[in-house]
């Protein structure tokens, strides 16, 4: 047969609807990106580990606070802790996912 016959809608299946993920957030994946993040822009490692674990012990207070928090907003709060030690790594995180 060289034609398909065409399938009516009412017998063309509707996708699956998959379930979305929560992420959830780990204070040791942040406090470890940090530290990524200092070593790509040139901080002392021993800088970084200083005041990386402070910086994700108060986000994760924040996020503790919160009901639902969006990437956006736990980027924002990294963005304004890490202010107090590095303007460069803020700007990172403040800029995250935008083209710089």
């Amino acid at each position: 047969m060289l034609f398909k016959k065409k399938e009516s809608k009412k017998s063309q299946k509707a996708p699956k609807k998959v379930p979305s993920k929560k992420e959830s957030f780990s204070k040791a994946a942040l406090e470890k990106e940090l530290l990524k993040e200092a070593k790509i822009i040139k901080i002392p490692i021993g800088e970084a580990k200083g005041f990386s674990g402070k910086v994700a012990e108060k986000v994760a207070k924040w996020v503790e606070k919160r009901g639902e928090v969006t990437t956006s907003d736990i980027n924002m709060k990294v963005a304004d802790e890490v202010k107090k030690y590095s303007k460069d790594l803020a700007f990172i995180y403040k800029n995250r996912g935008k083209i710089i």
